[in-house]
């Protein structure tokens, strides 16, 4: 799900989409899970590296709280997807790779559809 996060950082409260990820879609099995993990992490005091825009105009950023990666923590963790077409990060890769062998957050459901997929069919 595109969540547009308003996070508090160096330059001030800007909204942020979360660069390499892709987390469910509102309509989507484990959406509410996966919006109550980043709700954490809104409105706290962040440094956000910007790594350009999108088509809407977002800022893409990888979004660090206390020196922690959250769009690293988010895909680990199972709360969204490393979004592959965007991002070739090998750390992302990996903490997939990692979430879903041990069936962590949305890798728990069975046949979980990445939201890129899910967009296009619904």
């Amino acid at each position: 799900m595109v969540i547009p996060n308003v996070f508090q950082t160096q330059d001030g409260s800007f909204i942020v989409r979360m660069f390499g990820t892709d987390a469910p879609e509102r309509d989507q099995p484990f959406s509410k899970e996966s919006a109550e993990f980043i709700s954490k992490y809104l409105h706290q005091d962040a440094i956000t590296k910007v790594n350009g825009t999108d088509r809407y105009g977002r800022r893409l950023g990888i979004l660090f709280v206390e020196g922690q990666d959250i769009n690293l923590l988010s895909i680990r963790s199972g709360y969204s997807w490393h979004f592959k077409e965007y991002s070739k990060d090998k750390a992302y890769a990996d903490a997939e790779e990692y979430a879903r062998k041990i069936r962590l957050g949305l890798w728990k459901l069975p046949n979980t559809i990445p939201p890129w997929k899910w967009r296009k069919n619904f």
